[in-house]
């Protein structure tokens, strides 16, 4: 279901150490000051954490000009999925396709009727509301559901919403009385030229939801660190269906250590820039000297990239391709790499592997794997 899973590796493969490539977390490392301040908070674990989350939620309202009563911390944006559909209840939810696979469980587990509308392999790229029939199909749909998943940078494509885009869309729901939640967990991973946040809408809108996360950004995801930002009077209701404890002492402090390192963001951005552009300069090189084929990837704005596993001949959508994509998936596990298979996104028509932007050297491994049975 999601990349990560180093147990389930480690049997399948019989080794212990891999290139984990198959979740989209930041590969660099928290900031040093995240190991520390876990360190030397070992002993908060034998009181029980603060349920409000002051402290966090303060340094948090001041670094995204926000009030702390417009921020509800969770146990990573996965929980609060959950949480926000059993609170607000909705009987139909939209989710664009692909999407991340939470979206419709949590719908579904709250008794929901989930619909779907399709983007494609180019994500948010192929969305033109300039477009009558588009703007139409997005307006019908709209009014046919009580609450809609944006989810932006999109995952698995990597491709990210427009300012303009999302504004059409919360128009609409606004009109329609839609409950938009926008997934915003990798805008951090975004160049400043085309980084924007949902917060910027929340006065202006009390229908919208912004999910954030801390875990992947900032490299923790076994402490589990997210929020939403919105309304007041509706983080009140969400908390009344919620524990009181959901984040643990430790994941609390390591946040706050995070958002105090201010030099950290950018340089994590900096070298991802370096790494991607490596990956897809080396990638174009190797298809045109021959030693990569029936392979294509995707364009992406964030940590991870698309890529589209094609038949022995170079078609699409194929029971060759597939069976292709099997064997590539078993033989980089067997070199200890690890990619994401996306037989779990719908709306992607072809096989597809995502993998995880990582340092060069992680980035070298996975091309070498990836053309070893070209001749």
């Amino acid at each position: 279901m999601h990349g990560g899973n180093l147990l389930e590796a480690v049997e399948q493969y019989g080794r212990d150490s891999f290139t984990d490539l198959s979740a989209n977390i930041n590969a660099f490392g928290p900031p040093e000051a995240v190991w520390r301040a876990i360190e030397q908070s070992l002993k908060a674990i034998i009181h029980y954490p603060d349920p409000e989350y002051r402290r966090l939620r303060r340094k948090m309202a001041q670094r995204y000009s926000l009030t702390e009563e417009e921020i509800l911390l969770g146990n990573g944006a996965g929980e609060l999925i959950f949480l926000l559909l059993h609170a607000l209840k909705p009987g139909r939810v939209l989710i664009p396709q692909p999407a991340f696979s939470e979206y419709e469980r949590a719908a579904l587990a709250c008794g929901a009727e989930v619909n779907k509308i399709f983007l494609g392999v180019e994500g948010w790229d192929s969305l033109d509301f300039d477009r009558p029939e588009t703007q139409r199909a997005w307006e019908k749909a709209m009014a046919e559901n009580d609450l809609i998943f944006i989810n932006s940078p999109h995952n698995p494509t990597g491709s990210s919403l427009r300012r303009e885009q999302f504004e059409t869309i919360i128009a609409l729901a606004h009109k329609s009385k839609t409950w938009v939640v926008l997934d915003e967990s990798f805008v951090d991973f975004l160049e400043d030229k085309i980084r924007w946040s949902g917060k910027e809408y929340l006065s202006d809108f009390p229908n919208l939801l912004v999910l954030y996360s801390l875990t992947k950004f900032y490299s923790i995801p076994g402490l589990r660190l997210g929020c939403i930002f919105a309304d007041p009077s509706l983080l009140g209701r969400l908390k009344k269906q919620r524990d009181p404890w959901a984040v643990n002492a430790l994941a609390e402090e390591a946040g706050l250590a995070a958002l105090t390192d201010e030099s950290y963001a950018e340089q994590v951005r900096e070298r991802l820039g370096e790494s991607k552009a490596f990956f897809y300069k080396e990638f174009q090189s190797r298809i045109k000297e021959g030693k990569l084929s029936g392979i294509e990837v995707y364009p992406s704005t964030v940590n991870f990239a698309l890529i589209e596993i094609l038949d022995t001949q170079g078609a699409k959508d194929s029971l060759g391709a597939k069976l292709r994509k099997k064997e590539i998936l078993q033989r980089l596990g067997q070199k200890g790499i690890l990619v994401r298979d996306c037989d779990n996104f719908q709306g992607l028509s072809g096989e597809f592997i995502r993998v995880a932007i990582k340092a060069q050297e992680s980035m070298e491994a996975l091309l070498e794997g990836l053309q070893m049975r070209v001749k």
